[in-house]
């Protein structure tokens, strides 16, 4: 029996080993492009991306909104789940689908009843409407809030701290989800991010999401590590146990 598991033990190894050596012919050319990710966000808190695009408001994004000299008018302000924001004296102001700089107009709009000339000034202060996720074998995988209606593939890798070692960085795919008919795309990551090759940078919208798989290699290695785990405790028991009746 010992023999046996012995055995399965130097099977398991050179499986292993194998594997080690295929993950390494096989992304040989991804390799020299690979950048090391170094942790950008020790607290793990998600950032934002897509700066500078546009942004229009959603559900559960928050304002902050200065009157110039009314005080009574000022505050910071949740867009609520009608997508209206629940304002002093006016009620509620449709919010959603608008700019900063669309609100700020409605706002003025509306001032006019109650101030002469009103100057106001209108900021994002929390993006929570909108999302996209960045999923497998990256740094960080996680949910990441847009500052744009949309942002590049690119960007959404960087902010997920880029590609790991173990990434099948041809294999990803894009995933704009869908009740009724999910579109898949796959990209290329080698071409995109380490090539300059930009016709994989792909544009993304709320809610898209993104998977890096792992190689196949590293699956191996993962699962032969979990089945053999159990194996090597049981042989090294069964060794000392021979060494203490010896």
């Amino acid at each position: 029996q010992r023999f046996w598991i012995a055995a399965v033990l130097v099977i398991g190894l050179v499986v292993v080993s194998q594997g080690d050596s295929f993950a390494q012919q096989k992304d040989t050319e991804s390799q020299a492009f690979i950048i090391v990710p170094q942790e950008t966000n020790p607290q793990g808190v998600p950032g934002l991306i897509g700066e500078g695009g546009t942004y229009t408001l959603g559900k559960g994004d928050v304002v902050k909104i200065i009157v110039m000299n009314q005080q009574e008018f000022s505050g910071i302000f949740n867009v609520g789940p009608d997508g209206n924001i629940q304002y002093n004296f006016a009620g509620d102001i449709k919010a959603e689908g608008l700019t900063k700089e669309e609100l700020k107009q409605a706002l003025i709009d509306t001032l006019t009843s109650y101030v002469k000339l009103p100057q106001v000034s209108v900021a994002i202060t929390e993006y929570r409407s909108k999302f996209v996720y960045v999923l497998g074998e990256v740094g960080r995988p996680g949910k990441y809030p847009m500052m744009g209606d949309t942002v590049s593939l690119r960007d959404a890798l960087m902010a997920a701290n880029l590609p790991t070692r173990d990434a099948a960085l041809r294999r990803t795919y894009i995933i704009k989800p869908d009740l009724t008919k999910p579109v898949y795309e796959r990209v290329d990551l080698v071409r995109m991010l380490y090539k300059g090759e930009l016709k994989d940078n792909l544009t993304l919208g709320p809610g898209d999401i993104v998977f890096v798989p792992s190689t196949m290699p590293a699956e191996l290695n993962r699962a032969l590590t979990t089945l053999l785990s159990p194996i090597s405790r049981a042989a090294t028991v069964g060794f000392l146990i021979d060494r203490a009746t010896d």
